[in-house]
């Protein structure tokens, strides 16, 4: 006995077992909308960094260089005594979206395995400061005084008049 034809012709699809993913997702029925959720939150929590940071709401304790844990609307934290002072240097999200500031160097020797040599010139220095903009180490022939903030620069950072 021979096989019956299939009913529905050519234009049937093929019905295989498909993955969808957050890719397949995003670029779906509601993809606009997903992607709309992940830029607006993203802006918020860059415009509340911002902000935070221009007014000058976060603190500047030891504990808290390491890390905010705190959320970074303004005036969603109490001011204490230092607090007051605003943050120069490299900051870092973390996982959980908050800011993070790199712990301190215990002194200026730089850690094991890092290079000795100077950002800017690419010698060996023995004694080294910290670019507290790019945190890259800079020799003393190399380190200058911004002019906007009076803190030591490398020569890529700095304002110089």
């Amino acid at each position: 006995m021979p096989k019956r034809s299939c009913p529905f012709g050519e234009a049937a699809p093929l019905q295989l077992k498909t993955r969808v993913g957050l890719r397949e997702l995003s670029r779906g029925v509601r993809g606009e909308e997903y992607r709309r959720e992940v830029f607006e939150r993203t802006r918020r929590l860059l415009f509340r960094g911002a902000q935070a940071y221009m007014e000058g709401a976060w603190p500047a304790s030891p504990a808290a260089t390491r890390a905010v844990t705190r959320s970074p609307e303004p005036g969603g934290e109490a001011q204490d005594g230092g607090a007051g002072r605003r943050w120069s240097g490299q900051l870092l999200i973390g996982h959980d979206g908050k800011l993070l500031r790199r712990p301190a160097a215990t002194g200026k020797v730089p850690p094991v395995g890092v290079s000795k040599a100077c950002s800017s010139c690419v010698r060996t220095a023995d004694v080294k400061e910290a670019c507290t903009q790019c945190d890259q180490f800079v020799c003393q022939n190399c380190s200058r005084l911004c002019s906007c903030c009076n803190a030591v620069t490398c020569s890529l950072c700095s304002t110089t008049e």
